[in-house]
């Protein structure tokens, strides 16, 4: 069976659903003693490859998202049809609709940007662009934009300059954002921010009840990802959950319960979007999922 031929049977199948019927885990599976408080999300990036080819678009994201129990989707900007530009209410609202009648929540969405380009316009451009989807953020009900710091830092230029600028782009987008009512999120990306220090200089540099961290667990190259995980989490208001972490030398599979052990530290309550890397995701991304279910929920 083709990728196409089985996102239909799928969609079919749901679409004879009655609207106020959710296929949701049967509550014993649920009602475990640890982190009940978080619901697992799927990150669209997880599918980039069937998106961007046209093999499936976000609809059917959500439908197969709903088949497979998650509580939630992220949808990421990139897959609104003819992205960057700002996608029409109709299909904003249409893919609300439909998330609600399967069961489904948005658990956030995102762009891309660049904080550390050296052109004063194109960080303009990229502040714009947020603010615009800061708005389909808000029609769509997800509570966060992720949103990045930068690449780097460009030849000529100091970090502390960079946090400068970084720092000043964030707290004009925290600003729009909390008249929206939805949160920044900015992601270590192990590009510009690589480890917990950078993290933390930039939330002290904001400081605003309204910027977060979209804490990646796999983006900290460092002696200790743990580590900086559990410093960094404190500030977390959505997370990537990753199948492998990287060391500075070597990249080796995620310990689950390590991870489920800091969002119990530190008592988060929220998403925590999953986000498979390479392969084919009908494959990778259920067992996965089966594997961050059985660490978070203690099963």
């Amino acid at each position: 069976m083709s990728r196409r031929d089985f996102l239909k049977k799928s969609a079919l199948a749901f679409g004879s659903l009655m609207p106020w019927y959710t296929q949701k885990m049967p509550t014993d599976e649920r009602d475990c003693s640890r982190n009940k408080q978080i619901k697992i999300s799927l990150n669209a990036y997880s599918f980039n490859s069937y998106l961007q080819e046209g093999e499936m678009d976000l609809e059917e994201l959500l439908l197969y998202c709903a088949e497979l129990n998650f509580d939630a989707l992220d949808p990421t900007g990139y897959y609104f049809p003819d992205y960057p530009e700002i996608p029409s209410d109709e299909y904003i609202y249409k893919i609300k609709r439909k998330a609600f009648i399967h069961g489904m929540e948005i658990s956030g969405t995102g762009i891309r940007n660049d904080f550390t380009d050296p052109d004063p316009a194109n960080r303009r451009a990229d502040l714009d662009l947020i603010k615009e989807w800061v708005q389909v953020a808000a029609k769509l009900g997800a509570p966060v934009i992720r949103v990045f710091a930068g690449r780097g830092i460009p030849e000529g230029y100091s970090r502390s300059e960079m946090n400068g600028w970084v720092a000043e782009a964030l707290k004009e987008c925290v600003g729009y954002g909390r008249e929206y009512g939805v949160m920044i999120g900015v992601q270590n990306h192990n590009d510009y921010l690589k480890t917990a220090d950078h993290v933390l200089e930039i939330i002290e540099l904001v400081n605003s009840d309204w910027l977060g961290i979209i804490l990646d667990v796999g983006s900290f190259s460092t002696a200790n990802p743990y580590k900086d995980i559990a410093r960094v989490a404190p500030h977390a208001i959505s997370w990537q959950i990753k199948e492998n972490l990287g060391y500075r030398d070597k990249t080796v599979r995620t310990d689950l319960h390590k991870i489920a052990d800091i969002l119990e530290e530190v008592e988060y309550r929220g998403y925590i979007p999953i986000e498979t890397l390479g392969g084919d995701p009908m494959k990778k991304v259920p067992p996965f999922l089966d594997e961050v279910r059985e660490a978070v929920y203690g099963r």
